[in-house]
């Protein structure tokens, strides 16, 4: 009788506890996003987004909380071996309608399972730039 007692007991405090309003849950200003595509992180923080869409390259900036911000490169270099030729693929991603993508009207095409060299470039400083070798798989 006394287990009963208990178990009931505990199950209604969890009850309890799981209607009280959530007050400790941060708003949405603070809640982390979502990088879309192959996340990538920065060495001087925040993240990118490496994805094929639509048949070409296309990379998303985000901050440290994973939201979309401004691209600060100006462009980006990508190349990848393909099974077809003894050179790889290369292509120059540009700015694009959206602030925050880099994209490229380059068609890649498929299998989309290879490494990718991404060589991010900064308008106005020649000798900056930020390199990345990423998997991509789709």
């Amino acid at each position: 009788m006394k287990r009963i007692a208990i178990f009931a007991f505990v199950g209604l405090a969890l009850l309890a506890v799981r209607a009280l309003p959530a007050a400790d849950k941060a708003p949405d200003s603070e809640k982390e996003g979502t990088v879309a595509g192959l996340a990538v992180a920065r060495a001087q923080g925040g993240w990118l987004g490496v994805e094929i869409k639509g048949g070409s390259f296309q990379i998303t900036f985000y901050d440290s909380k994973k939201k979309p911000v401004a691209a600060d490169a100006s462009s980006a270099v990508l190349r990848w071996p393909v099974h077809y030729q003894p050179n790889p693929e290369r292509t120059e991603l540009t700015p694009s309608g959206d602030s925050s993508v880099l994209a490229s009207s380059y068609s890649v095409k498929p299998p989309h399972t290879f490494v990718v060299h991404i060589t991010l470039l900064f308008d106005g400083k020649p000798d900056a730039s930020e390199s990345y070798t990423v998997d991509y798989s789709e």
